[in-house]
């Protein structure tokens, strides 16, 4: 590596927690100079040190003023692409002379995050087709597994969240782009990951829903979340229900179930439960459809006959275990070879399994070019992360 001399960064938003800090020092450590902007009291309380720089106009305001704002920094981080900030940067990004580098949770998780140029996601620059993931595949690197990471990403949000409602008044002006309130957020995660402690696990047993007949998967998005928002046709996870439930009524053997998996990230606000039985009981699938909170994904992925997704990641580990995978939303890995190209209502009578060693070299090349192998929120693994970040950040250099 050649190092970060002259290298000067702005991170405008960052994950929940304390990888921003640890990410400054390793690349300050490299020969960088680092600062952050400061848009509410969360980010002040995520970036005890120097390099802050204080924000408390309007979101228009920065949008305004961000050609000058950005002028002086060589490369700008953002965390994920919601939220006005982050659009900003992004609208922006063939007028800046600055990198724009965009994190975000891995394509291929718990052990993997994500670094890309100016979009991830359905705004990745990935190819979209079968002979852009050629033999030989790159050589992959061996993987530090991460462990368990949603109690400290439960802990990071609830906090981030709390302490941005109390600062309120001192950030009059601050996005909150969220649909729901932060700190309803903030008191549905508490609620709802003290209730999943003392959950039955037998209730998302993969063996136990298979012994009740054969089953397909529909995976619920994070409600709110950008994925869901930006790139799919349906404005919320209800919206998705309907579809995929009156598409199984319609297509699906007689003896076919559906499970409807909740995100690990969903804050609770929002009986998920309640709306799916009722919407299948509309449709005449009463007794046919379940509804997980939890369970084991690799174990439900080998037992079903496939996955339904608007464009979530869970469908990349569904394909890791050859299972038919048809995606509703708009997906960098939604090509012939991987997931099921053929309408939703004959998904259900011939699922389309993928062509394992395209998704091989699939994998192989996806995380060659934009996975760092690490997390932003389990305490070993935040260091290593950012060590890994930076060996990006020196590796993709060109704008």
């Amino acid at each position: 590596m050649t190092g970060l001399h002259g290298r000067r960064f702005l991170i405008v938003t960052a994950p929940f927690g304390g990888f921003g800090p640890a990410l400054a020092r390793v690349l300050e450590k490299r020969g960088a100079e680092v600062s952050r902007m400061i848009f509410n009291a969360g980010d002040a309380l995520n970036w005890p040190r120097r390099g802050g720089i204080v924000f408390r106009h309007a979101p228009n305001v920065w949008a305004g003023e961000i050609h000058q704002r950005l002028a002086d920094f060589t490369d700008v981080i953002i965390f994920g692409e919601g939220g006005s900030y982050n659009r900003a940067v992004l609208s922006a990004v063939d007028r800046l002379s600055a990198r724009v580098w965009v994190l975000e949770n891995g394509y291929f998780r718990p052990d993997w995050i994500t670094v890309e140029r100016n979009g991830v996601n359905a705004s990745s620059a990935l190819p979209r087709f079968r002979d852009a993931y050629p033999d030989p595949a790159p050589e992959l690197p061996t993987v530090r597994h991460v462990g368990k990471i949603l109690p400290y990403h439960v802990v990071n949000i609830s906090l981030y969240h709390t302490v941005q409602w109390l600062g309120g008044l001192l950030f009059p002006s601050q996005d909150v782009h969220y649909t729901v309130s932060p700190l309803r957020q903030c008191l549905g995660h508490i609620r709802r990951y003290v209730g999943l402690a003392f959950h039955k696990p037998e209730n998302c047993d993969a063996d136990l829903i298979a012994s009740r007949g054969p089953f397909f998967i529909a995976c619920l998005q994070r409600e709110g979340d950008a994925q869901l928002l930006r790139y799919s046709r349906y404005a919320d996870n209800t919206a998705f229900l309907a579809a995929v439930l009156t598409s199984f009524a319609q297509g699906a053997a007689a003896g076919d179930r559906l499970v409807v998996k909740n995100h690990p990230l969903d804050p609770g606000l929002i009986d998920l439960r309640a709306v799916t039985l009722r919407l299948a009981k509309e449709r005449g699938l009463a007794g046919r459809v379940d509804f997980i909170d939890g369970g084991n994904l690799a174990q439900l992925c080998r037992n079903s006959r496939g996955m339904v997704v608007n464009n979530s990641s869970a469908a990349l580990s569904a394909l890791g275990f050859h299972t038919p995978v048809k995606v509703l939303g708009d997906a960098f890995f939604d090509f012939a070879g991987l997931t099921d190209q053929q309408p939703l209502d004959g998904f259900w009578a011939t699922p389309q399994a993928p062509d394992a060693e395209l998704f091989t070299r699939f994998r192989a090349h996806v995380i060659s070019q934009s996975q760092v192998n690490g997390n932003y929120h389990e305490p070993r693994s935040i260091e290593p992360t950012a060590l890994g970040v930076a060996d990006m950040f020196e590796r993709v250099s060109e704008k």
